[in-house]
């Protein structure tokens, strides 16, 4: 029974087996066909399409076809790099316009009859890709002969390198550039580097390009390519689109130019040729606003019209009358009066009246009203004298003469004198000085006689400066430059011998130059008097050096005359 059993199993096993055989088999055969269909698809594709004007085969008797209507077929011979088997494998669709092939082996062509109109074909083949509506980039007419080119290689890129000479370097110049093809875009090709230069590869064909400046005229050109081993140099020279223009105004207006803020007073810069709108603007004033026209390569300066002046009035008094009128540091006489011209906005008024306090009001002008002010002053506490310093506001004005008068301390002790004048606060002085102590006893000899000498520095000069008035113009502080000489002089010489008087010989006098730097502080009192102190630094220039500079050896204290820091101080009338 056993036995029996296990000679069962063992034919069931080798059915199933036989049974397994025959399913993979059918599975290889069924599944095979799939598997060659998913192989990956091959790419094809057009590298030429264009009419052959010389070629009159589609009106030949012998070939050409009509169609329904009677208007010639066109002919379109399409070649290949695929075997000429593979060739006519190919199917071409024209969408609406009828179509059929014909193919020639003696020329390994592939005649595809079309009718006229046609625009793009969209072309098949088994195993590749579809190129899905081809466009011709022309309208297919009756009894013409075209030439298609397909290929199964990949295409091979050929590229050659280009360089943008751009003048002028500092332009900043932007090239773009564009293929000479429909479907072809604008692209940016570079910026030019301070060189002016800029260089890329682009692949070989014809192209246009165009080139943008701030301030020039755009440059348009086109090039081609067809040499891959050279560089192919475009060199631009754009043309200004500019004018070089001054703009000024008299007034102490902001200039503004298309709303874009340039200075105040007066700028200069480049302009766009073209039309601009100038504007002046000032606080307290009425805008002025001019078109200026500007030619390219101009250069021109243009005097803007200034803002007008928007004023009202001040319409002041005062209790008690007769007080001095200040308003923003300028004088306007004494109350009562109607003060006009005021520039529209805030201002401040301050009264002023002996033996009484000043009195400070804020007020505001507007444009052709009248402001009304009343203001009431308080006498001064105790009685007590009050200095109208409004009414001498010009203690120290701006052109005058003086004379001072006074001492020099420092290196070289002297009494000075200086005649001196402030031209619009330019300042000339001229100035002396004559030493209070003289060095005595100094020893001279011409070889048979000797003389006992006694030296007194005496000094003139000049010096050149500016006035910056203060305090209400009662201080006023004048940086100085100048120069001066000082002369070690013999007033007086004995002949030691002889006792005889020889101080009017010339080779007991030397002087040298002397470079001077100080400040001078003037005080002033009154319109007419005040008082000074100059403090000054003083460098010797050998100039005339001589006997000076042999009496400087053996004295230490003429030596100083010339040397070291100063200060001279004194009195000052003014005229």
């Amino acid at each position: 029974m056993q036995a029996i059993s296990m000679t069962i199993n063992h034919s069931a096993y080798s059915m199933n087996k036989k049974s397994l055989f025959a399913l993979l088999l059918l599975f290889f055969l069924q599944v095979t066909p799939l598997l060659a269909q998913q192989q990956p698809l091959r790419n094809f594709r057009v590298v030429d399409f264009h009419q052959d004007a010389v070629d009159l085969t589609a009106r030949n008797e012998q070939f050409k076809k009509t169609d329904d209507s009677g208007s010639l077929y066109a002919i379109i011979k399409v070649k290949s790099d695929l075997p000429d088997d593979d060739i006519q494998s190919f199917r071409f669709d024209f969408g609406m316009m009828n179509s059929f092939v014909e193919f020639h082996r003696e020329d390994a062509e592939l005649w595809v009859y079309v009718q006229k109109n046609a625009r793009t074909v969209t072309i098949r083949r088994d195993g590749f890709t579809t190129v899905n509506k081809y466009d011709l980039r022309t309208t297919i007419e009756a009894g013409a002969t075209y030439v298609m080119q397909l290929s199964v290689s990949a295409p091979q890129m050929y590229v050659q390198m280009v360089m943008f000479q751009v003048k002028p370097e500092q332009a900043k110049a932007v090239v773009m550039v564009k293929p000479e093809r429909e479907d072809a875009v604008e692209e940016l090709f570079g910026i030019v580097d301070e060189t002016g230069g800029v260089a890329k590869s682009l692949p070989l064909g014809s192209y246009t390009y165009r080139i943008a400046a701030e301030n020039f005229y755009p440059s348009e050109g086109r090039f081609i390519l067809n040499n891959q081993d050279e560089t192919h140099v475009e060199e631009v020279t754009l043309r200004t689109n500019y004018g070089m223009i001054t703009l000024q105004v008299d007034a102490d207006a902001d200039i503004y130019v298309d709303g874009v803020k340039k200075g105040k007073r007066s700028w200069m810069g480049v302009l766009k040729s073209g039309r601009h709108q100038v504007e002046c603007r000032q606080e307290g004033h009425k805008p002025s606003s001019q078109a200026v026209t500007i030619a390219e390569d101009e250069t021109r300066t243009i005097t803007l019209v200034p803002p007008t002046p928007l004023t009202g009035t001040l319409s002041i008094t005062s209790k008690p009358l007769g007080a001095n009128i200040m308003i923003d540091d300028q004088n306007f006489g004494q109350t009562p009066k109607n003060i006009k011209g005021l520039l529209v906005g805030q201002h401040t008024v301050t009264l002023t009246k002996a033996n009484y306090n000043p009195e400070s009001k804020p007020f505001e002008v507007k444009e052709k009203e009248t402001t009304h002010l009343d203001v009431v002053m308080t006498k001064a506490a105790g009685g007590t004298l009050v200095v109208d310093e409004a009414a001498n506001v010009s203690f120290q004005k701006p052109t005058c003469f003086y004379v001072t008068a006074g001492a020099q301390l420092g290196t070289l002790m002297a009494a000075n004198l200086n005649l001196g004048a402030y031209i619009s606060n330019f300042n000339i002085e001229v100035c002396g000085l004559l030493g209070f102590v003289p060095v005595k006893g100094l020893a001279w000899s011409n070889g048979t006689t000797t003389w006992l000498t006694n030296y007194r520095p005496l000094s003139f000069g000049v010096k050149l400066g500016y006035g910056i008035n203060m305090m209400h113009d009662r201080l006023r502080l004048t940086p100085q430059a100048g120069w001066h000489f000082v002369t070690a002089r013999c007033f007086d010489a004995t002949m030691e011998i002889y006792g005889e008087r020889a101080s009017d010989l010339s080779y007991f006098n030397g002087s040298t130059g002397v470079i001077t730097a100080g400040l001078r502080a003037d005080y002033a009192f009154s319109r007419h008097f005040g008082i000074y102190i100059a403090p000054e630094w003083n460098i010797p220039v050998e100039l005339m050096g001589n006997v000076y500079e042999k009496l400087a050896e053996v004295s230490s204290d003429i030596k100083t005359w010339t040397q070291g820091i100063n200060v001279r101080l004194g009195v000052r009338v003014s005229f």
